[in-house]
């Protein structure tokens, strides 16, 4: 899963770049919008980290 969630993220960083030089505004509604949904990703994939971080304490 944390490598699918890699990917995804990788993924909306090219796309977040790639609608900037498109648009041409870093605040351009297609940019913002990617970059929200990039933000969601990257918040979980740092709760994935976290959890197994713990776990790991744990065993």
């Amino acid at each position: 899963m944390e490598s699918k969630l890699q990917q995804k993220i990788e993924c909306l960083r090219f796309e977040m770049i790639n609608q900037a030089v498109i648009n041409g505004s870093l605040t351009h509604e297609k940019v913002v919008s990617v970059s929200q949904l990039l933000d969601r990703y990257i918040v979980l994939y740092q709760k994935l980290i976290i959890k197994r971080a713990k776990l790991k304490l744990i065993s």
